[in-house]
Protein backbone atom coordinates (compact mmCIF):
# COMPACT_ATOMS: atom_id res chain seq x y z
CA UNK A 1 0.00 0.00 0.00
CA UNK A 2 1.62 2.94 -0.90
CA UNK A 3 2.69 6.08 1.67
CA UNK A 4 -0.16 9.28 1.31
CA UNK A 5 1.67 12.23 0.09
CA UNK A 6 4.15 14.18 2.16
CA UNK A 7 2.35 17.68 3.09
CA UNK A 8 4.30 20.48 2.33
CA UNK A 9 6.93 21.83 4.50
CA UNK A 10 7.13 24.82 6.40
CA UNK A 11 10.40 26.41 6.70
CA UNK A 12 10.12 28.92 9.68
CA UNK A 13 12.85 31.17 10.32
CA UNK A 14 13.52 32.19 13.88
CA UNK A 15 13.80 35.85 14.78
CA UNK A 16 16.58 37.34 16.14
CA UNK A 17 16.69 36.72 20.32
CA UNK A 18 14.45 39.01 21.81
CA UNK A 19 12.36 40.05 19.10
CA UNK A 20 8.93 39.24 18.01
CA UNK A 21 9.74 39.26 14.02
CA UNK A 22 7.15 41.85 13.71
CA UNK A 23 7.86 45.87 12.38
CA UNK A 24 7.02 47.88 14.84
CA UNK A 25 3.56 49.83 14.34
CA UNK A 26 4.01 52.88 12.36
CA UNK A 27 8.09 53.16 12.05
CA UNK A 28 9.08 53.38 8.09
CA UNK A 29 11.83 51.57 7.50
CA UNK A 30 13.55 53.83 5.17
CA UNK A 31 13.19 56.31 8.14
CA UNK A 32 17.22 56.69 8.74
CA UNK A 33 17.78 56.10 5.73
CA UNK A 34 15.65 59.78 4.93
CA UNK A 35 17.45 61.32 7.54
CA UNK A 36 21.00 60.80 6.66
CA UNK A 37 20.33 61.86 2.98
CA UNK A 38 18.83 65.28 4.47
CA UNK A 39 21.78 65.49 6.96
CA UNK A 40 24.50 65.11 4.06
CA UNK A 41 22.78 67.40 1.35
CA UNK A 42 22.37 70.04 4.33
CA UNK A 43 26.09 69.63 4.97
CA UNK A 44 27.07 69.89 1.73
CA UNK A 45 24.91 73.00 1.20
CA UNK A 46 26.10 74.78 4.11
CA UNK A 47 29.62 73.84 2.81
CA UNK A 48 28.67 75.83 -0.53
CA UNK A 49 27.11 78.52 0.81
CA UNK A 50 29.99 78.95 3.35
CA UNK A 51 32.58 78.36 0.19
CA UNK A 52 30.71 81.69 -1.45
CA UNK A 53 30.59 83.75 1.25
CA UNK A 54 34.30 83.35 1.24
CA UNK A 55 34.78 83.61 -2.47
CA UNK A 56 32.93 86.44 -3.74
CA UNK A 57 34.73 88.76 -1.15
CA UNK A 58 37.83 87.37 -2.89
CA UNK A 59 36.67 87.27 -6.66
CA UNK A 60 35.25 91.17 -6.12
CA UNK A 61 38.97 92.52 -5.06
CA UNK A 62 40.53 90.42 -7.38
CA UNK A 63 38.33 91.06 -11.10
CA UNK A 64 36.90 94.52 -9.74
CA UNK A 65 39.50 96.62 -11.11
CA UNK A 66 39.24 94.60 -14.51
CA UNK A 67 36.31 96.57 -14.23
CA UNK A 68 37.30 100.32 -13.89
CA UNK A 69 37.97 102.64 -16.05
CA UNK A 70 41.01 104.89 -16.12
CA UNK A 71 40.80 108.35 -15.25
CA UNK A 72 43.29 111.39 -17.25
CA UNK A 73 43.41 115.13 -17.29
CA UNK A 74 43.25 116.92 -20.33
CA UNK A 75 46.75 117.75 -21.67
CA UNK A 76 46.91 120.79 -23.53
CA UNK A 77 49.92 120.88 -26.21
CA UNK A 78 49.07 124.25 -27.34
CA UNK A 79 48.30 125.67 -30.76
CA UNK A 80 47.64 123.33 -33.59
CA UNK A 81 49.94 125.67 -35.32
CA UNK A 82 53.02 123.74 -33.58
CA UNK A 83 52.15 120.40 -35.50
CA UNK A 84 52.22 121.25 -39.17
CA UNK A 85 51.70 118.76 -41.92
CA UNK A 86 55.07 117.18 -42.78
CA UNK A 87 55.42 114.41 -45.92
CA UNK A 88 59.13 113.68 -45.46
CA UNK A 89 58.76 113.68 -40.98
CA UNK A 90 54.85 113.23 -40.08
CA UNK A 91 55.65 113.20 -36.71
CA UNK A 92 56.55 115.73 -33.68
CA UNK A 93 57.71 114.33 -30.78
CA UNK A 94 56.26 115.63 -27.56
CA UNK A 95 57.15 115.90 -23.93
CA UNK A 96 54.45 116.53 -21.28
CA UNK A 97 53.34 116.02 -17.86
CA UNK A 98 50.15 113.64 -17.40
CA UNK A 99 49.89 114.80 -14.00
CA UNK A 100 50.28 118.90 -14.56
CA UNK A 101 50.85 119.54 -10.16
CA UNK A 102 53.27 116.64 -10.10
CA UNK A 103 56.81 117.59 -11.11
CA UNK A 104 58.35 114.60 -9.79
CA UNK A 105 58.96 113.15 -13.29
CA UNK A 106 57.09 110.03 -12.92
CA UNK A 107 54.15 111.41 -14.74
CA UNK A 108 56.05 112.62 -17.77
CA UNK A 109 55.06 111.27 -21.32
CA UNK A 110 56.39 111.28 -24.46
CA UNK A 111 54.09 111.03 -27.58
CA UNK A 112 53.89 111.28 -31.26
CA UNK A 113 52.55 113.75 -32.83
CA UNK A 114 50.88 113.81 -36.86
CA UNK A 115 48.64 116.34 -38.48
CA UNK A 116 46.25 114.63 -40.49
CA UNK A 117 44.68 118.30 -42.17
CA UNK A 118 41.47 119.41 -41.10
CA UNK A 119 42.01 119.62 -36.89
CA UNK A 120 42.57 116.13 -37.65
CA UNK A 121 45.36 114.52 -35.29
CA UNK A 122 47.09 110.90 -34.53
CA UNK A 123 48.90 110.88 -30.89
CA UNK A 124 50.76 107.60 -30.42
CA UNK A 125 52.12 106.82 -27.40
CA UNK A 126 56.13 105.76 -27.02
CA UNK A 127 55.64 102.88 -24.61
CA UNK A 128 56.99 99.68 -26.80
CA UNK A 129 53.83 97.15 -26.39
CA UNK A 130 56.73 94.45 -25.32
CA UNK A 131 57.73 95.67 -21.76
CA UNK A 132 57.58 98.97 -21.55
CA UNK A 133 60.65 100.62 -23.65
CA UNK A 134 60.63 104.13 -25.36
CA UNK A 135 60.08 103.54 -28.99
CA UNK A 136 61.95 105.93 -31.43
CA UNK A 137 60.12 107.56 -34.34
CA UNK A 138 62.11 107.22 -37.98
CA UNK A 139 60.08 108.81 -40.44
CA UNK A 140 57.11 107.03 -41.28
CA UNK A 141 57.71 104.11 -38.68
CA UNK A 142 59.03 103.47 -35.08
CA UNK A 143 60.96 100.99 -33.36
CA UNK A 144 62.01 99.75 -30.41
CA UNK A 145 65.85 100.04 -29.13
CA UNK A 146 65.51 97.36 -26.58
CA UNK A 147 64.25 93.71 -27.86
CA UNK A 148 63.71 94.74 -32.20
CA UNK A 149 60.30 95.58 -31.89
CA UNK A 150 59.28 97.10 -35.09
CA UNK A 151 55.94 98.90 -36.27
CA UNK A 152 54.82 101.27 -39.15
CA UNK A 153 53.48 104.53 -39.44
CA UNK A 154 50.27 103.93 -38.07
CA UNK A 155 51.66 102.00 -34.55
CA UNK A 156 50.95 98.37 -35.80
CA UNK A 157 53.57 96.28 -35.12
CA UNK A 158 55.42 94.38 -38.21
CA UNK A 159 58.31 92.72 -36.56
CA UNK A 160 59.95 91.31 -32.97
CA UNK A 161 58.28 90.73 -30.01
CA UNK A 162 55.35 93.28 -28.96
CA UNK A 163 51.74 91.30 -28.72
CA UNK A 164 50.00 94.37 -30.24
CA UNK A 165 49.92 97.72 -31.74
CA UNK A 166 51.08 101.23 -29.72
CA UNK A 167 48.74 102.74 -27.82
CA UNK A 168 47.13 106.34 -28.49
CA UNK A 169 46.03 108.84 -27.18
CA UNK A 170 42.26 110.80 -28.02
CA UNK A 171 42.58 113.62 -29.31
CA UNK A 172 40.50 116.69 -30.11
CA UNK A 173 40.90 120.60 -30.71
CA UNK A 174 39.57 123.21 -28.65
CA UNK A 175 40.14 126.99 -29.42
CA UNK A 176 42.11 126.21 -31.93
CA UNK A 177 44.19 123.86 -29.36
CA UNK A 178 45.24 120.68 -29.71
CA UNK A 179 44.10 118.63 -26.54
CA UNK A 180 45.11 114.54 -25.50
CA UNK A 181 41.73 113.45 -23.85
CA UNK A 182 43.05 109.93 -22.38
CA UNK A 183 45.29 107.15 -23.37
CA UNK A 184 44.09 103.96 -25.14
CA UNK A 185 44.79 100.27 -26.13
CA UNK A 186 44.89 99.97 -30.35
CA UNK A 187 43.25 97.29 -31.82
CA UNK A 188 43.30 97.45 -36.00
CA UNK A 189 41.04 95.48 -38.14
CA UNK A 190 41.30 93.70 -40.96
CA UNK A 191 40.09 96.66 -43.03
CA UNK A 192 42.71 99.44 -41.35
CA UNK A 193 40.27 100.60 -39.29
CA UNK A 194 41.50 101.89 -35.61
CA UNK A 195 39.36 101.21 -32.54
CA UNK A 196 40.43 102.46 -29.29
CA UNK A 197 39.66 100.32 -26.41
CA UNK A 198 40.11 99.79 -22.51
CA UNK A 199 43.96 100.77 -21.99
CA UNK A 200 46.17 97.98 -20.96
CA UNK A 201 49.79 97.16 -20.06
CA UNK A 202 52.55 96.40 -22.25
CA UNK A 203 52.61 92.17 -23.30
CA UNK A 204 48.70 92.70 -22.10
CA UNK A 205 46.01 91.56 -24.74
CA UNK A 206 42.82 93.68 -25.11
CA UNK A 207 40.78 91.08 -27.12
CA UNK A 208 40.02 87.25 -25.74
CA UNK A 209 39.83 85.93 -22.51
CA UNK A 210 43.16 86.61 -21.09
CA UNK A 211 42.14 90.24 -21.43
CA UNK A 212 39.62 90.27 -18.19
CA UNK A 213 42.84 88.86 -16.39
CA UNK A 214 44.54 92.63 -16.43
CA UNK A 215 43.45 95.78 -14.55
CA UNK A 216 43.36 99.03 -16.60
CA UNK A 217 46.74 100.51 -16.86
CA UNK A 218 46.77 104.30 -15.86
CA UNK A 219 49.96 104.88 -15.73
CA UNK A 220 50.98 103.10 -19.19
Amino acid sequence: MADPPAEPHEHVFDAEPGSTGAQPEGEDPRGGMDRGKFLSGATIGLGGVMSAIIAVPTLTFVLAPVFKTAKYNEIDLGPTSNFPQNQANPFSVVTFESEPDDTSGIYRRVVFIRNDGNDQFTAISNTCMHVGCPVRNFGNAFACPCHGGQYNGEGVRIAGPPVRPLNRYKTKVVNGHLILDGLYATEISSDGTVKLVQLKGPGQPTQGLLSFLYPYAPLV
